[in-house]
C-alpha cells in the first residue's frame, strides 16, 4: 500500500501561508485596532470642520469619512510590510523563497488576511460615520464595497512591495510613515484641496490616495465617470505594486 502523496500546488501553498499570516495578525492586533479607534476619534473631531469647508449642498461627511478611511488605511502600510520583513528577522525568508511556493502563492497567502483586515477597518469607519454622522452609505450601493475592496488590495500590494525591498525595521517605518503622511496630505484626505496651496491640487492626481478619495465620493454621489476612472487608476497601481513585490521575491 503506497502512502498518499503530500498535498501540493499553488492552492495548498496559498492556504498554508494564509493561515500562518492570519495567526500572526490575530496574535498581535494592537496596531490595526489602534488605527481603527484613532480613525473614529479623528473623524468625530474633524467632522464639523469639513462641514464648514464643504461645497454648498454637499454634506461635509461625504469628504470627511472617505478621507479619514483612506488616510488610516495608508498608515497601516507598515502592517503589511512587517509581515514580509519579519521573515528576515526570523531567518526564514530565504527558506520561504527557495521552497515550493511560487511568488504568486507567497503574495496571495500574505495578502488575503490583510485585505480582510483593511476591509474590516473601512467597514467599521463607514458604519460609524453612517450611524453617528449621517454618511449616505446606502447611496453607494455596490460601488462603495467594490471600491473598498480595490483600495484594500492596493494598500496591501504597496505594503508588501515595501516589505520585500526594506532591509530593516527603520527603512520600512520611514518609507511607510513618510509615504502615508505625504500621500494623505497631498491627496486631500486630511484637509480638502480647496483650502490648500494651488500646487497641491496640481500634484494630487499623482497619488493613489487622491483616486481612492474621489472614488469613494463618486460612489455615493453617483458620478459614474469619476468612479470608473478612480477604479482604473487604483487597479493599475495595485498591479504595478504586485509586479514590484514579485520581482523582489525572485531576487
Amino acid at each position: 500500500m503506497q502512502p498518499e502523496p503530500a498535498p501540493a500546488g499553488a492552492v495548498h501553498h496559498t492556504f498554508v501561508l494564509t493561515r500562518h499570516t492570519l495567526v500572526l495578525l490575530v496574535r498581535d492586533p494592537g496596531t490595526p485596532l489602534a488605527y481603527t479607534v484613532m480613525s473614529l476619534v479623528l473623524l468625530t473631531v474633524l467632522h464639523p470642520v469639513y462641514d464648514r469647508l464643504a461645497t454648498p449642498g454637499t454634506p461635509g461627511i461625504v469628504q470627511a469619512a472617505p478621507g479619514i478611511a483612506v488616510m488610516f488605511t495608508l498608515l497601516a502600510l507598515d502592517v503589511a510590510g512587517q509581515l514580509l520583513l519579519s521573515e528576515r528577522a526570523w531567518h526564514t525568508w530565504d527558506r520561504l523563497r527557495s521552497g515550493p511556493a511560487t511568488p504568486a502563492a507567497i503574495l496571495a497567502g500574505k495578502s488575503l488576511p490583510l485585505v480582510a483586515l483593511f476591509l474590516v477597518q473601512q467597514t467599521v469607519l463607514f458604519l460609524f460615520a453612517t450611524a453617528a454622522l449621517g454618511f449616505p452609505l446606502t447611496a453607494g450601493t455596490w460601488r462603495l464595497p467594490l471600491l473598498a475592496l480595490l483600495w484594500a488590495l492596493c494598500v496591501t500590494s504597496c505594503g508588501l512591495a515595501l516589505g520585500v525591498h526594506a532591509r530593516n525595521q527603520g527603512q520600512l517605518a520611514a518609507a511607510s510613515d513618510i509615504g502615508a503622511l505625504t500621500i494623505s496630505c497631498l491627496s486631500g484626505c486630511l484637509v480638502p484641496l480647496t483650502v490648500l496651496p494651488h500646487w497641491v491640487s496640481t500634484v494630487a492626481p499623482a497619488t493613489p490616495g487622491y483616486w481612492a478619495l474621489h472614488g469613494f465620493q463618486a460612489a455615493v454621489t453617483g458620478d459614474t465617470l469619476a468612479y470608473t476612472h478612480a477604479t482604473a487608476v487604483i487597479t493599475a497601481v495595485t498591479a504595478t505594486a504586485l509586479v514590484v513585490a514579485a520581482h523582489g521575491i525572485r531576487r
